[in-house]
């Protein structure tokens, strides 16, 4: 492929990308155009859920190729029913929209957080530092992090950011203007960080006694990621509306929103759209993912080895106590602290054929690995990081 132009001569330069030509994927492996193998403990960022090349997703795919690739939001096709039926039938809610990303995902609640609280004279809403909820205006308005906000301003008005699992804060900001509080169970690019038990019941109390919505962001940690297939299935209350993506699609773009049944007519018709949302092959592809995942005993997979892989990060942790700090998680969403030299040790991971990425501003290594994993792929992994730690 060397008759290509560069990406550099092609693309925008907003990626630090790693530098390989990508063939090809197999189950947990990545293959280069020199044949080249790659461990994959990053799975897309999340989104290759079941690997590369699964049968089932494929199978899928290949079915829907013969029937039609999209439909118009004027007709529906059974699969897109099939997809949103099994996953209403997962949660606690009533409705949904399927969009395309994450982002606009996000981008839906904002408005109709919005919408909803125009009559309430409820304009405000509340998110929280280190979370990130997407790149388009309206989301990087409710992510907490800088680096991707300061350089968009002026953003939404009335957003508050406040430090997140610091309960005091969170109370003082506060009150009946307050129409939404977005936030992530595990922090994903903040550097997984769980929400907290104080945390979560501050948020419930504040419900009761302000009227506002409490929205969760299950973009990264929703479909099976946690071990369960949504992380918000372990809190003490139902969050009134949900953002999924990511995993969703099994490789293809696919997102939805969901919402409690007192928010079902929020939205009246042609206030809110989608072009692509709820494509039929990506709802095919998502359709296969969700029924593969959500089976128990593939959950159970996913706790087992979760906990597996944290045990062996804290092995590694406690090996090298000068480089590495406090290791955190859940299922098969884990960060490891280090206190130097994150970008060094990924690019030095990546070189010896091991793939996983930075989050907290490059103080947490991130590991999420295809939810197939088994514990001796796990093992290839770890010993390959243990082999480069040595050298920082």
């Amino acid at each position: 492929m060397s008759h290509l132009p560069s990406e550099e001569e092609l693309f925008l330069q907003v990626y630090k990308r790693f530098p390989a030509m990508i063939d090809h994927g197999r189950g947990m492996y990545l293959y280069d155009e020199t044949g080249k193998q790659y461990l994959d403990f990053l799975s897309g960022i999340a989104v290759n859920a079941l690997g590369y090349n699964h049968p089932a997703v494929i199978g899928a795919v290949e079915h829907q190729l013969q029937r039609n690739m999209h439909l118009s939001n004027y007709f529906i096709q059974d699969v897109q029913l099939e997809l949103a039926d099994k996953l209403l039938k997962l949660t606690p809610y009533s409705k949904l929209f399927f969009a395309n990303s994450g982002t606009e995902a996000i981008e839906g609640l904002i408005k109709l957080a919005r919408k909803r609280g125009l009559a309430k004279n409820k304009k405000r809403i509340i998110a929280f530092e280190g979370g990130f909820h997407g790149r388009t205006l309206g989301a990087v308005s409710i992510t907490g992090q800088g680096k991707y906000r300061d350089s968009f301003e002026p953003l939404l008005p009335l957003v508050n950011i406040v430090p997140f699992n610091d309960v005091p804060a969170f109370k003082a900001a506060l009150g009946d203007d307050v129409a939404a509080v977005f936030f992530e169970g595990i922090t994903g690019e903040g550097g997984i960080h769980p929400v907290s038990d104080e945390m979560l019941q501050a948020m419930d109390e504040g419900r009761k006694k302000h009227d506002y919505l409490i929205i969760v962001d299950e973009i990264q940690t929703g479909v099976g990621r946690t071990g369960h297939f949504f992380y918000s299935e372990t809190f003490s209350f139902t969050p009134d509306a949900m953002a999924t993506a990511k995993g969703l699609g099994g490789g293809l773009p696919l997102a939805a929103f969901l919402v409690a049944g007192h928010l079902e007519q929020v939205f009246s018709p042609g206030e809110h759209g989608t072009t692509y949302g709820g494509n039929p092959l990506a709802c095919a592809s998502g359709l296969a993912t969700v029924n593969t995942i959500a089976e128990p005993s593939f959950l159970k997979h996913v706790r087992e080895t979760g906990a597996y892989l944290m045990e062996r990060l804290e092995g590694i942790a406690s090996a090298y106590p000068d480089l590495c700090g406090e290791v955190r998680g859940q299922g098969l969403m884990c960060g490891m602290d280090v206190s130097r030299h994150g970008a060094e040790i990924m690019r030095a991971a990546f070189d010896r054929g091991l793939i996983f990425n930075i989050a907290g501003g490059g103080a947490t290594l991130r590991f999420l690995p295809p939810l197939i994993v088994e514990k001796e792929h796990i093992d290839e992994a770890m010993e390959v990081l243990l082999n480069i730690l040595k050298n920082f």
